[in-house]
C-alpha cells in the first residue's frame, strides 16, 4: 500500500481494498479518480474508447486528462461496451462503465485489452459490491474508480483502485497536487443532504418532497446546454482546474479534501451499504422476473446492484405513476454523450440509433424500493427493440 496514503485514509479503502487486493487511494469523487487513472496510465492524445450512455463526467475527466473520447458500440441488452463490434484502430485506453452496476463483458473486454495493450479503467461508480462469478468488478483493468456517494449514499467520496503501486503513488501524488482546502459549508450539505433524502424516501412524501430535493440540491437532475460543447472546445490545455466548471456538475466539492467529520460519515455510511446488502439483493430478485426488466439483471439476480434496469414503452408515464407511490426515478442519463456534445469533442460509434435507444426507454429502479414500485412496474409494457445489425 502505498506509504503517502496515511493511516487516517485506511477505514476508507479498507472494504474495497481487501476485497480485491488492490492498492487503493481515498479521494473526494469517484471522477477524480477516472482523471487521476488516465493521467498516471494513458498517455496523452490517446483516442480513449468509452459507452456514450454515461454520466457526462466521464466525459470530462478523459478530455481534462489529454485525451480523445470515442464513442462505442452499445449492446441494447444493458448500453455497456459491446465488444464483438470495436474497431480498436488507434484505441489506446478504454474506460468500461459498469452502468447500474452491470458489469457488461467486461471479462471478454479485458481479454481484448491485455492482447492488444491497451489500457482498461473501469468507471465502478455504480458497482460498489458487484461481482461476476468470484471476481470483483474494478479487478479486470489496471484501474477503477469506484463512487461513495451511490451505494454508500455518503454524499461524497471515492476510492481509487490501482493494480501496480507505483501507479498508486503517482495517483496519490497527483491528487494531493490538486486536493482545495475541506470546506466547512461543503462538508455539512454532503452529511445531511443523504440524511435527509433517507427521510423523503421513507416516508414517502412522494412529489412534493421531490421537487423539495431537487430545489435544495439533495438530487441533481440533468440538464443538456449546448454551450458546454463549444466552451470545452475552446479550452485549449490539459489543465484539470480549467475544467472545474464542468466536472463540478452535480458536485461541487468534486477535489476539495475531507475533513474528519466527512471521513467518520463515509466510513459509517459504507458500512451501511454493507447492512443493506441483503435488502438490495431481495430487491433486485423481486424486479429481475418482470417481462420488462434488462435481459443480464436476470443472471446477476445474486448481486446488489445500484440500480434494476426496466425498458419500457412509456417512460415518462411510468415515472409520473412511481412518484404518485413515492418512489423516486434518478441516475438517467440521457441524451447518449455523443448527441449532447459531438465534434470536435468525440469521435461518434457505430450504435448511434441503439444509444439512443436505450436512453429513451431505460426506467432504473432502486432495489431497496422494489416492493414499493411493483404494482405500477407489472403493468408498463416492453418496447420495440432497435434493429442492429451482425458485426462483420
Amino acid at each position: 500500500m502505498p506509504k503517502n496514503q496515511g493511516k487516517r485514509d485506511d477505514v476508507l479503502i479498507a472494504p474495497l481494498v481487501q476485497r480485491t487486493g488492490l492498492h487503493g487511494v481515498y479521494l473526494p469523487s469517484a471522477r477524480l479518480g477516472l482523471y487521476l487513472a488516465f493521467r498516471a496510465l494513458v498517455e496523452r492524445g490517446q483516442r480513449v474508447l468509452m459507452s456514450p450512455v454515461n454520466c457526462e463526467t466521464v466525459l470530462f475527466a478523459a478530455v481534462a486528462a489529454g485525451l480523445r473520447p470515442v464513442m462505442a458500440p452499445v449492446s441494447p441488452d444493458d448500453a455497456t461496451i459491446d465488444v464483438e463490434r470495436v474497431d480498436w484502430t488507434g484505441i489506446g485506453a478504454v474506460v468500461a462503465t459498469h452502468m447500474y452496476g452491470l458489469p457488461g463483458r467486461i471479462d471478454r473486454l479485458a481479454a481484448e485489452c491485455a492482447a492488444r495493450g491497451v489500457v482498461l479503467v473501469e468507471d465502478c461508480a455504480h458497482a460498489f459490491q458487484t461481482r461476476l462469478g468470484e471476481r470483483h468488478v474494478g479487478t479486470f483493468g489496471a484501474a477503477a474508480a469506484f463512487s461513495l456517494s451511490k451505494h454508500a449514499r455518503a454524499g461524497s467520496g471515492g476510492v481509487l483502485l490501482l493494480r501496480e503501486a507505483e501507479a498508486a503513488r503517482r495517483a496519490a501524488a497527483m491528487r494531493d497536487r490538486l486536493l482545495l482546502a475541506p470546506s466547512t459549508a461543503g462538508e455539512l450539505r454532503t452529511v445531511v443532504a443523504p440524511l435527509l433524502r433517507d427521510v423523503v424516501y421513507a416516508l414517502r412524501l412522494s412529489t412534493p418532497a421531490w421537487r423539495l430535493a431537487r430545489a435544495l440540491g439533495i438530487e441533481a437532475t440533468y440538464v443538456s446546454d449546448d454551450s458546454r460543447a463549444r466552451d470545452l472546445a475552446a479550452v485549449g490545455h490539459e489543465d484539470l482546474p480549467a475544467f472545474d466548471r464542468w466536472m463540478s456538475v452535480g458536485s461541487g466539492g468534486y477535489r476539495n479534501a475531507h475533513g474528519a467529520v466527512q471521513r467518520r460519515f463515509a466510513a459509517a455510511r459504507q458500512r451501511t451499504a454493507e447492512r443493506e446488502r441483503a435488502r438490495r439483493v431481495a430487491g433486485v430478485r423481486l424486479l429481475a422476473g418482470l417481462p420488462v426488466t434488462a435481459p443480464p439483471v436476470r443472471e446477476l439476480a445474486d448481486q446488489p446492484l445500484f440500480r434494476v434496469p426496466l425498458l419500457v414503452e412509456e417512460r415518462d408515464e411510468a415515472i409520473r405513476a412511481l412518484e404518485r407511490r413515492g418512489v423516486i426515478t434518478t441516475a438517467l442519463y440521457t441524451p447518449p454523450l455523443d448527441e449532447d456534445f459531438g465534434a470536435p469533442l468525440t469521435e461518434p460509434g457505430p450504435t448511434p440509433e441503439v444509444a439512443s435507444w436505450w436512453t429513451r426507454h431505460v426506467l432504473p429502479v432502486d432495489p431497496l424500493q422494489a416492493a414499493r414500485a411493483l404494482p405500477v412496474l407489472r403493468t408498463l409494457a416492453a418496447p420495440v427493440r432497435p434493429a442492429v445489425s451482425t458485426a462483420d
